[in-house]
């Protein structure tokens, strides 16, 4: 073959076929919850989840294949703290869109429209702040950038949990208000600091509770999670700056 053409690897699809397969599992299996793990439909969908999780990595390992993954960039321990970081942020954002309206309507008894606006003030923020943070991590690095970002997102989460039983609609702004911006801070940039470390880069209540009640005390408990996903967060953190000092980050 001559250096003018070019190669083109076949799509593999018995691995697109796995995560799918994987995912709907997953899906299904969290969608039972509430059936206990007892259910077959919630075990069953865990069971199936690992095992297309196993096969498809021990096909992503094989050699002289093309791949839907490239799993060798997760032997990268920098890159694989900024990856923890940018996933436990989107896991953590996504779910404050779905418990926070739904304890304003159902807890407080807001209408579907302040519940819903809930969220602008502190997404508006958020989208504003991106470009700036991209700006400062150029300037400044990711350690100071990381560590006050972390340090608002807990905060945002833990005054959740702390004033869980006396929220009022301006306490929920001001704590989504403090996570955004932490969200803001790490979010893009903790992708940038671990794509920056590859060689190549390639392509719970009673049930004889109120409804309020239990919408709050659910709440609450989600936000406990939730704290413990910025907690791990923070542990990446650490980890990431340990490295920067040993020389090891690419910042």
């Amino acid at each position: 073959m001559s250096d003018n053409e070019s190669h083109q690897d076949h799509f593999n699809f018995s691995e697109y076929l796995l995560i799918v397969l994987a995912l709907v599992a997953l899906t299904l299996a969290v969608n039972n919850l509430s059936s206990g793990f007892a259910s077959p439909l919630v075990w069953g969908g865990l069971l199936v989840m690992v095992i297309s999780f196993v096969i498809f990595f021990k096909l992503a390992k094989q050699e002289g294949k093309a791949h839907i993954i490239n799993i060798s960039v997760l032997k990268n321990t920098g890159f694989n703290q900024g990856l923890l970081i940018y996933t436990f942020l989107q896991f953590i954002q996504i779910s404050l869109t779905f418990v926070i309206p739904n304890l304003a309507q159902l807890g407080l008894k807001t209408s579907a429209l302040t519940s819903g606006m809930l969220l602008l003030l502190g997404s508006l923020l958020s989208a504003f702040f991106g470009p700036v943070m991209g700006r400062l991590l150029d300037s400044q690095g990711f350690k100071k950038l990381f560590l006050i970002g972390n340090f608002l997102a807990m905060a945002g989460i833990l005054l959740y949990i702390i004033f869980a039983q006396k929220l009022s609609i301006a306490l929920i702004v001001i704590f989504h208000v403090m996570f955004m911006t932490g969200f803001s801070m790490m979010y893009n940039n903790a992708m940038t600091i671990g794509l920056q470390q590859l060689e190549v880069m390639h392509i719970a209540g009673s049930p004889y509770q109120g409804q309020s009640k239990q919408v709050v005390m659910g709440s609450q408990a989600a936000f406990i999670v939730l704290f413990i996903f910025t907690l791990l967060i923070f542990a990446c953190v650490l980890r990431l700056i340990k490295r920067d000092k040993q020389g090891l980050v690419k910042n």
